[in-house]
């Protein structure tokens, strides 16, 4: 992707090899800035975080935006400004820039040195892309030296610009319980203690006046050192489960499958199978004779702890076994797609 052009003191902000940001809540203070219209914005070519899938035609590059919320998108909402058409009520995009690679607490790599991910505005992006405004104006942020380098304030960032509402939707409370866990991944790993500082808890409920300290508690007793029901980073709404459904049962390879509607990894081994053989007995699967038609099954999954998500690849061995010996001892073929959970 071509960097977008910019004024001189945004490229010593951004490259500058300055220590990291010392704002003790450096997510608050840029996103009053931005509101205020106290930073400086750049053109940005709005093609550089999408795929193109055929001519006119684009789809999100999930690789290129921070899911701070729960629901990356929703098209429901996105179809209704579209129909309006006045992008001049949409809030500009706010764009994280990595100047390194970064690694999430669990070792795995959140950003490559370079990405430019957008933080704030998803659906102003796709909302813009689909009006055919293909350059629009952008904040850039540093995660390093604006940032601080923490996660946590990357995702806070995000939700506190979509406090106000304007041509977007509200942040939701499943939306603040990931910075919460955020924050309780980065404190263990810092001081061996992931409950929030009551600074911390202070800042939540200051930022968000629909989070209660009892919520906190809440959320706090959830995490992986209390029970492992932390949420994954990419979870899925209900629409978005129904989407993926269609999405499968519409692919050429698994025209001969029944295809089972998503499911919580948890559930492999009881309702999914249960699932699997009302379908496959079902009066549409079986022609005039009482043959099955089909004998094929296709499971989809996805993650919906962490704590599934750190035992996946466990879960897919006993998967194997477990339903090999179906296979032989029904004649069934079982296959399984996994959404993905980062």
């Amino acid at each position: 992707m071509d960097f977008p052009q910019l004024d001189l003191p945004q490229l010593d902000l951004l490259f500058g090899m300055e220590t990291k940001s010392k704002v003790e809540e450096p997510a608050v203070e840029i996103a009053e800035k931005i509101k205020n219209g106290e930073l400086p914005t750049t053109k940005v070519n709005n093609k550089d975080f999408f795929h193109s899938t055929r001519p006119g035609k684009y789809v999100i590059d999930q690789d290129k935006r921070l899911q701070v919320r729960k629901q990356d998108v929703d098209h429901d909402f996105i179809e209704r400004q579209v129909l309006k058409n006045t992008p001049h009520l949409l809030d500009k995009k706010v764009i994280i820039f990595f100047p390194s690679d970064v690694y999430d607490v669990n070792g795995k790599i959140f950003a490559r040195e370079g990405d430019m991910k957008i933080g704030g505005g998803n659906h102003t992006s796709v909302i813009e892309i689909e009006l055919g405004i293909f350059e629009s104006d952008a904040y850039i942020i540093n995660f390093d030296t604006q940032l601080g380098g923490k996660i946590s304030e990357a995702l806070d960032l995000g939700n506190l610009l979509n406090v106000i509402e304007r041509e977007q939707r509200g942040v939701e409370k499943n939306d603040v319980r990931n910075i919460v866990m955020q924050l309780m991944d980065e404190n263990e790993e810092e001081t061996g203690e992931a409950k929030l500082t009551q600074r911390q808890r202070d800042r939540i409920v200051n930022s968000y006046d629909f989070i209660s300290y009892g919520t906190i508690g809440q959320w706090e007793s959830y995490h992986a050192t209390s029970g492992g029901r932390r949420k994954p980073k990419k979870t899925y709404t209900d629409s978005e489960l129904a989407e993926k459904w269609e999405h499968y049962g519409d692919q050429e390879q698994y025209k001969d499958y029944i295809v089972i509607e998503p499911r919580a990894l948890e559930s492999w081994k009881q309702t999914a199978i249960s699932t699997a053989v009302t379908e496959h007995l079902s009066d549409k699967n079986m022609d005039s004779k009482g043959n099955t038609i089909k004998n094929k099954i296709l499971f989809i999954f996805h993650c919906s702890t962490q704590k599934q998500a750190d035992n996946k690849e466990t879960i897919k061995k006993a998967m194997k076994k477990h339903y090999g010996r179906i296979e032989k001892r029904y004649g069934l073929k079982i296959k399984s797609e996994f959404l993905r959970h980062e």
